[in-house]
């Protein structure tokens, strides 16, 4: 007979045990909120200023591409990753390190750079995003190539200073783990903790 474990013969106060209880499940919540519906991170890298700075802590859509199945990588309901989506995947080089880039071409697009200029079937992108920080020069070659259907080309918005698609090629799209949503924290990690606060960013949403 399988027996069953009373926690009340080794908690007798029956507060403490509801405590427990109650922060047991709070982690247990916060857990499958963590990773399968909203993930927080904190971007300790510039290569997507000024849509998100250094110190930015932001809120990661788990299920924006489909709702991953516990302890899988399979996803129910699939959905597409579009163009600008800012996303993030596994870094192809280490995929210990999570990175979060901005999504410029999908599977089957025409992509052509010139320069600092990036045309897709064609048409020159509009992107009132960029920022060039005038401390770097613009990454040399011109180049054209198709991406891979099934695969995206993504690169930061601080484009003289990102590792991205420039360098290391294409990310599998199933990699995706989630669609960058708002920053809910900001703070300066050069400062101490009196001071270095933006609470302007709080709640700006990522587009």
């Amino acid at each position: 007979m399988r027996k069953i474990i009373n926690l009340e013969r080794f908690i007798k106060n029956k507060t403490i045990r509801e405590w427990l209880e109650a922060l047991i499940f709070a982690g247990i919540v916060a857990l499958i909120f963590r990773t399968w519906l909203y993930a927080p991170y904190r971007v300790p890298t510039g290569s997507m200023i000024h849509t998100i700075e250094i110190g930015d802590h932001i809120f990661v859509n788990k299920h924006s591409y489909g709702f991953i199945v516990p302890f899988t990588d399979y996803k129910l309901f699939p959905k597409e990753v579009h163009r600008k989506d800012i996303v993030v995947f596994p870094y192809p080089e280490d995929p210990s390190i999570d990175f979060i880039k901005r999504v410029i071409a999908i599977g089957g697009d025409e992509v052509e750079i010139i320069g600092e200029k990036v045309y897709i079937n064609g048409n020159q992108e509009i992107e009132p995003y960029l920022y060039y920080d005038k401390r770097f020069a613009p990454v040399p070659g011109n180049r054209k190539f198709k991406v891979p259907d099934g695969n995206l080309w993504v690169m930061g918005d601080n484009r003289r200073n990102s590792k991205d698609s420039r360098y290391w090629g294409f990310v599998e799209e199933k990699m995706v783990q989630g669609k960058g949503m708002i920053i809910y924290w900001s703070h300066d990690p050069s400062s101490s903790i009196f001071g270095g606060y933006k609470l302007e960013r709080i709640a700006k949403s990522l587009d």
